[in-house]
């Protein structure tokens, strides 16, 4: 779950006073009272801008059709599946004469094809209103939160638009820039084109996945947002070429300062582009003073200036890591270097990066789960390349708008840096352990990560072997975050819209039964991937698949073949005798061999044990004849756990489960189960009364999609259900349901929390 904004706010300023007890010696009660008045006044904002996001999305627009909005668009980029834009200054029309517009702050507008419009325009759009989604499953992306940080509550579907009278001419030249500016980068930078747009344009669209994924995967994915090192590199070329023609200091740093303003606008104005101009306006501002830029005086500035704007901005991964890299070199970076604690240019150097690292750490594990160890050496040798890049970049704007051949020579150095970029990142990416899969730290692990760092910044000028130490402390700092071993067994029933998708841990084993959806578009990177990594799993034991249809195995298949969480076997159910081979069985099968995954196939009685936890196979049997019916064939498997019993029925239907009773083995393994996973998502044609009535479940779950058009589940499945007694959970309603259980009580915890908890 997601650290909301009044708890960042209040780590932060326990932070904040931590950093004031070091720097400030004289006065520091006032500087610490000073700054719980501004803490106080940030929540007083804090709730105000929360009170009006519930007044927005309160308006329950979703249930109402043909509803108009108006604003001026702020930009329009692809998308995956069309066009998008944010509409600023959004304004609900009133739906009937004698109402009044409601605001809407900025609305995202999608339209399948391109639009006729461009950055700057007024327009009135009419279509489908729907809110962002919040996380149903442990390590999902917030999109709710996330766009509500920028003020965005509403996306719109648009039907039909029209142009209005008026508009932003300033905002509408610049958009025409940008397009410009990313046509000549088209033309002239070849497979490299999305990188540069990215750099100089914040234009992110056409970065090649699999090129934005090294970046990420090798800790050098902020080369491809518009942050301080590329407003610096442009703002203070910018001054100092002012400067040599003869420009007064103050003229330069005036022009400078609005040329960086304009180019915020332009490309996009993202929180950290916030940042980065705000503190070189700042740095301007105080050369044209007579003062000395401070940084971190520059830093709380920025970040004055756009929580107050934005509040909810606080709990951003990007803000964060933004923030966290800056005061890293301005605040931790400086005390270390003050403290001598490494000398030299080298030593300058890697306490530079080490102290970004340190800061850096705690918010990359919570946000993303992956750690890349040798991000620090990688980015000493890319940094400082990346002035050439950009120089070649804006010279292929600067000519290439006239002269396309010249363009496409004048970026020629800077394309070919970017290949030596991704040619390193593979190499990084080939040395071992080049990405940690650690997870989502708890949150006293992160405090205690902080009061262990705050100590030794502290007494670091007062020790002797100050290197022994700073290793140290930076080796026990790396391990403070990691996973603490698995206590019991624990089982998370994701919610995987329409299909089933199940993780076990224990202590020793990691085991994914199915994985798959009809209706969740990229299941095996939008869920399993990031739920896998948030629990720090790189690697799966086993992954059991019931029955082959897409449903079960989609978002397993993703995993199979990109990487990110290993799969070591690959449980398949028995296909059976004499029937036709199943051609997604095959498939599946040979996708595993070719990745180097084991294949094994179960049957009735065999088993899989690891300590007190034994998995075994109820179904099908061997000798079966291979069903008709793909559900039919569907694995059956009992684990247990101490007296914790769990059932897993993949799609079985009545005909499997009625076979299964008419067996002794499988009928004595059906015997009083803890928790039962409902078969084929609460199908009518699954779950018979007999069959429950062997089970006798104490706890229930069906996992399906909201809204299926299958009618699932069943009414006359759940009363069966209810009928037993058990208490029933349902993905659609509850989320993720995770269970845990030391073997002998059980604790339920639904991900949307709808329900508190049972033990038993």
């Amino acid at each position: 779950m997601a650290l909301g904004a009044a708890e960042m706010a209040v780590f932060l300023a326990g932070c904040l006073a931590g950093a004031v007890c070091l720097e400030c010696r004289r006065n520091r009660g006032l500087w610490i009272g000073l700054l719980f008045l501004f803490v106080f006044l940030g929540f007083g904002r804090l709730k105000v801008f929360q009170g009006e996001a519930e007044r927005i999305r309160g308006l329950e627009l979703e249930t109402e059709t043909g509803r108009a909005v108006t604003g001026t668009v702020k930009s329009l980029e692809e998308k995956t599946r069309g066009w998008g834009a944010e509409l600023l200054h959004g304004r609900l029309e009133p739906d009937a004469p004698g109402e009044r517009a409601v605001s809407l702050g900025t609305v995202s507008l999608f339209f399948e094809e391109r639009p006729e419009l461009e950055a700057g325009d007024r327009i009135r759009a009419t279509g489908s209103f729907r809110p962002y989604d919040s996380p149903s499953n442990p390590g999902e992306f917030d999109y709710r939160s996330y766009y509500d940080s920028m003020g965005m509550f509403w996306k719109v579907t648009a039907k039909k638009w029209e142009r209005l009278p008026g508009g932003d001419p300033l905002r509408r030249r610049l958009g025409r820039v940008r397009e410009k500016g990313a046509a000549v980068l088209e033309r002239c930078g070849g497979e490299q084109a999305g990188i540069f747009k990215a750099m100089l344009l914040g234009l992110k669209g056409d970065i090649p996945d699999q090129v934005y994924a090294l970046y990420q995967e090798n800790g050098i994915s902020h080369l491809l947002a518009i942050s301080g090192l590329h407003v610096s590199m442009l703002g203070m070329g910018f001054h100092s070429l002012l400067k040599r023609l003869r420009l007064g200091k103050r003229t330069a740093a005036a022009a400078a300062g609005v040329l960086m303003g304009l180019y915020g606008v332009m490309t996009g104005f993202s929180p950290s582009t916030q940042r980065a101009v705000l503190m070189f306006l700042v740095s301007m501002t105080a050369g044209c003073a007579g003062r000395v830029y401070d940084l971190s005086s520059a830093l709380a500035l920025a970040a004055a200036v756009i929580l107050w704007r934005h509040p909810l901005a606080l709990v951003q991964g990007g803000v964060q890591l933004s923030f966290l890299a800056v005061g890293g070199i301005g605040v931790l970076g400086r005390i270390l270097e003050k403290a001598k604690v490494w000398e030299g240019r080298a030593g300058s150097l890697l306490l530079g990066g080490l102290a970004v690292q340190l800061s850096t750490y705690p918010a990359v594990l919570y946000h993303f789960f992956v750690y890349p160890p040798y991000s620090i050496f990688l980015n000493l040798l890319v940094i400082p390349l990346m002035t050439y890049v950009m120089v070649s970049g804006l010279l292929c704007l600067l000519f290439g708008w006239f002269c396309p051949p010249v363009g496409r020579a004048c970026i020629g150095g800077g394309y070919y840096i970017l290949e030596c970029y991704e040619e390193l990142c593979r190499l990084w990416g080939r040395l071992p352990g080049s990405s940690l899969v650690i997870g989502r730290p708890a949150l006293w692990q992160i405090a205690l990560y902080g009061g262990i760092l705050a100590v030794f910044v502290w007494k670091a000028g007062q020790l002797k072997r100050k290197k022994v130490w700073l290793t140290a402390v930076t080796a026990a700092l790396f391990f403070l975050l990691f996973p603490l071993p698995e206590r019991g067994l624990r089982i998370t029933y994701l919610d995987v819209g329409q299909g089933d998708g199940i993780v076990a841990e224990t202590g020793n084993c990691r085991i994914l039964f199915d994985g798959g959806s009809t209706d969740v578009k990229n299941l095996g990177d939008q869920v399993l991937k990031p739920f896998l990594q948030s629990r720090g799993i790189g690697v799966l034991d086993y992954a059991a698949v019931s029955h082959c249809d897409s449903d079960h195995i989609s978002g397993l298949q993703t995993l199979m073949e990109g990487g990110g969480v290993k799969i070591r076997t690959l449980i398949l159910p028995d296909p059976g005798e004499g029937g036709n081979e199943d051609e997604a069985w095959m498939k599946l099968a040979s996708l595993a061999e070719k990745k180097g995954i084991r294949v094994a196939v179960m049957q009735e009685g065999d088993e899989i044990c690891a300590g007190k936890m034994k998995l075994t196979c109820l179904y099908p049997y061997k000798g079966k004849a291979a069903a008709a019916d793909r559900n039919d064939q569907s694995l059956v498997l009992r684990l247990d756990y101490g007296k914790a019993s769990f059932l897993f029925t993949g799609d079985a239907g009545e005909a499997s489960e009625k076979e299964m009773l008419n067996r002794p083995f499988s009928r004595a393994g059906l015997d009083r189960v803890t928790v039962l996973k409902v078969a084929h998502h609460g199908s009518a044609s699954s779950s018979c009364r007999e069959f429950l009535q062997a089970v006798r479940p104490d706890f229930a779950v069906i996992s399906y999609g909201e809204g299926n058009s299958y009618g699932h589940p069943a009414a006359e499945t759940v009363k069966r259900i209810q009928e037993t007694g058990a208490s029933l959970f349902e993905t659609a309603a509850d989320g993720a349901v995770t269970v845990g259980t030391d073997g002998k009580r059980i604790r339920i915890v639904p991900f949307r929390r709808r329900w508190d908890g049972q033990r038993r």
